[in-house]
């Protein structure tokens, strides 16, 4: 419809404008909030993007009991690539454990505001103390491949 049919459209916003926008963007909040992971999502699709990796799926999850710790054990796969972590977590941080098919790949856990990488031993393992509680994700850096990343977990 042309603008003539909407008296005071080109009219600077006003109070009553504001309160309308602030009323539509709390019902579109109740009706259709945003996802709380959306941010971790972005943030992930960016970071894979950037890297130009490939994405490891998650491939077993299973809980494990040590020591009255918790303690959670997970594997993810790509292609000729497997990776498995066990976290063990004590009141503000975990320690990491893992084996990696690929014998001196470079291992990053990519948590919340830290990053930490380590050289897979001979035998493809590796360990990190000390990794903030939160959200996280491995990077696997491989000589002759491209990196590959994992889904983010929480830790």
């Amino acid at each position: 419809m042309p603008q003539e049919n909407y008296p005071g459209a080109d009219a600077p916003m006003d109070a009553t404008d504001e309160r309308i926008l602030v009323g539509l963007a709390t019902l579109y909040d109740a009706i259709d909030p945003m996802p709380s992971d959306l941010v971790d999502r972005i943030d992930f699709a960016l970071a894979v993007a950037e890297l130009e990796a490939d994405i490891a799926e998650l491939t077993r999850g299973e809980l494990v009991g040590v020591r009255s710790e918790e303690t959670d054990s997970v594997t993810f796969t790509s292609g000729s690539l497997s990776l498995m972590v066990t976290t063990v977590r004590s009141a503000h941080h975990v320690r990491v454990d893992g084996w990696v098919t690929s014998p001196g790949a470079d291992v990053d856990v990519v948590g919340e505001g830290v990053t930490r990488t380590v050289t897979a031993d001979a035998g493809g393992r590796f360990s990190l103390d000390e990794i903030p509680r939160g959200r996280a994700h491995f990077v696997v850096r491989r000589e002759g491949y491209r990196p590959v990343i994992t889904p983010s977990m929480e830790i």
